[in-house]
């Protein structure tokens, strides 16, 4: 009604794709934080624990980037673009079945790797009888605790009114990554969005979220941006790709202990490098020298301080494009 959306085109190009950069470089530290099951700090005890104590599990996820750049490399067409669009997602799967394999080959049994840091940790760890009575599945009995312990003659309503400053940051927070989140994925697919609907669709979400006891949700940049990469288009697709989320949701519990964390950090390190090389490479000599230094500032604030911090380097760096 209000036409609320026309409020992103006051954002300036270089600002979106500053955000672009550095979620790419905030998305490739998580890949190295998967990877290593380390937290990553920029001084030299952090790169010693996470490159050097840690390099039998980097190291494994560097090699599977550097076989699929390759693989995309020598399967380009004429004009530089991928011929198969589904190599990268089919590349992912089979990392799981050739890590195994290599295991087999190697003697390791996957308990040995999983001491060794190669997969994730079981979710419930138990011991003897109680294993018998333990279930990974969601479907347990704690899965409706949150609509069975509230009691509202027990809620502390002074309590209640102080977290509210806190629910009104969430919600700026989820409404902030629409006018971020939507125009950069525009920019890195060529694609106009109506941001009035995009308003409304995160809207509607977060409100029967909410109802329902959920959290809060918003566009994924990332995953958004492999599914536009890999061909996917139409309701068809996307049916597709929520039926197998509902899928993974039910049983990732149980299978997220048997895939290597090879498999994610690969994943995470290739949109990463892709989102960063968009954002700080791929823009070199579309702007200005104040613009590009705009830019870098962005995604370094987002690598150093988080999102927050770098939408508030977004926001000044917009704000000196209109003074200058």
């Amino acid at each position: 009604h209000f036409k609320l959306g026309r409020v992103v085109y006051f954002f300036p190009s270089h600002v979106l794709v500053g955000c672009i950069g550095g979620i790419g470089a905030f998305i490739v530290i998580t890949a190295i934080e998967v990877s290593t099951n380390t937290e990553f700090e920029f001084s030299v005890d952090g790169f010693h624990d996470t490159f050097v104590d840690n390099f039998h599990l980097i190291g494994i996820v560097l090699l599977f980037e550097v076989a699929l750049r390759s693989l995309m490399y020598c399967t380009r067409d004429d004009k530089g673009r991928p011929k198969y669009p589904l190599l990268g997602p089919i590349y992912y799967c089979t990392i799981t079945p050739i890590f195994y394999v290599f295991l087999a080959i190697l003697g390791i049994n996957s308990d040995d790797a999983t001491d060794a840091g190669f997969f994730f940790p079981p979710l419930e760890s138990c011991s003897g009888d109680d294993c018998d009575n333990k279930s990974s599945s969601i479907f347990n009995e704690s899965l409706f605790d949150i609509f069975t312990v509230i009691d509202f003659t027990t809620i502390s309503w002074s309590a209640v009114m102080k977290a509210i400053p806190t629910v009104v940051s969430l919600v700026a927070f989820s409404l902030i990554h629409v006018p971020i989140n939507i125009p950069a994925f525009a920019i890195s697919t060529n694609v106009e969005p109506d941001m009035d609907a995009e308003l409304i669709a995160h809207g509607w979400s977060n409100g029967f979220s909410g109802i329902f006891g959920g959290l809060q949700n918003y566009m994924c940049y990332c995953n958004s941006v492999i599914y536009a990469k890999s061909g996917g288009r139409g309701p068809v697709s996307s049916f597709g790709i929520v039926a197998i989320t509902i899928i993974l949701f039910l049983v990732g519990p149980t299978i997220a202990s048997y895939v290597p964390r090879c498999m994610a950090g690969t994943l995470l390190l290739h949109i990463g490098i892709d989102l960063f090389l968009e954002g700080v490479y791929d823009s070199y000599g579309d702007y200005d020298a104040l613009e590009y230094a705009g830019i870098w500032l962005i995604t370094m604030v987002m690598v150093v301080f988080g999102m927050s911090a770098a939408l508030i380097a977004g926001a000044a760096a917009a704000l000196s494009t209109y003074l200058f």
